[in-house]
């Protein structure tokens, strides 16, 4: 069964594709019901596919400081002496829902990262953004040129399509759209309410003085 994870819409306009695509990475690797990792530096830099553990550790300490991850530190003693463990818990308060297949996908991470940020201006319950290719260059600091690049790969590849009502992910076994449930909902008749019946006792008492007034009128 497809598993699919958390990742912050907040990181559209604050992360590069390169550190969406290591937020992703550290998503997979986190609890999928408190969101947070225990995964070392190193066996991180191995998911995401490079050997310099100290760009993972600035682009994680960079997540910090945009308030996509929170850090905490843990002293531990082991066997070869007293060493520092970090805990990784992943802001999800703002979320959109992207599949574990896309790791797999035979595509750089680059444009995996850049796939990640489209789902992210994504309208909420679609896979569709209304934003133009110059507008994503300006939301996400990036070039334009390189926008299109980043677009005709993806359009190559099967990712996405384009046309007047704008830019569309197409996997949806990659790119999740929640489902809008159906309504149980039905009309409930509303009962009339019974006519106010009036004794006739009293009915005989308005009349008896109608009466009485009409002779009164009279005299």
């Amino acid at each position: 069964m497809t598993q699919y994870r958390k990742i912050s819409k907040n990181m559209a306009g604050k992360l590069k594709p390169k550190e969406a695509y290591l937020f992703y990475c550290l998503a997979l690797k986190a609890n999928l019901k408190t969101y947070e990792s225990y995964i070392k530096q190193k066996t991180l830099a191995k998911e995401y596919g490079i050997k310099d553990v100290d760009q993972i550790r600035e682009w994680l300490y960079n997540f910090q400081s945009k308030g996509l991850v929170r850090i905490v530190k843990t002293n531990i003693k082991g066997q070869f002496g007293k060493f520092q463990r970090c805990r990784y818990f992943l802001n999800t308060e703002h979320y959109v829902l992207i599949s574990e297949l896309l790791k797999d996908e035979p595509i750089s991470r680059q444009l995996k990262g850049f796939l990640i940020l489209l789902k992210c201006l994504c309208l909420n319950g679609t896979n569709t953004t209304k934003y133009s290719q110059n507008q994503l260059a300006k939301e996400l600091g990036i070039s334009i040129g390189t926008i299109s690049n980043y677009m005709k790969q993806a359009i190559a590849n099967g990712y996405i399509s384009k046309d007047e009502n704008g830019i569309h992910l197409l996997r949806e076994d990659i790119f999740y759209i929640a489902k809008m449930p159906k309504s149980n909902f039905r009309k409930k008749k509303i009962k009339s309410e019974k006519p106010i019946q009036i004794p006739y006792i009293i009915l005989d008492w308005y009349r008896a003085v109608g009466k009485l007034l009409l002779m009164a009128l009279t005299i």
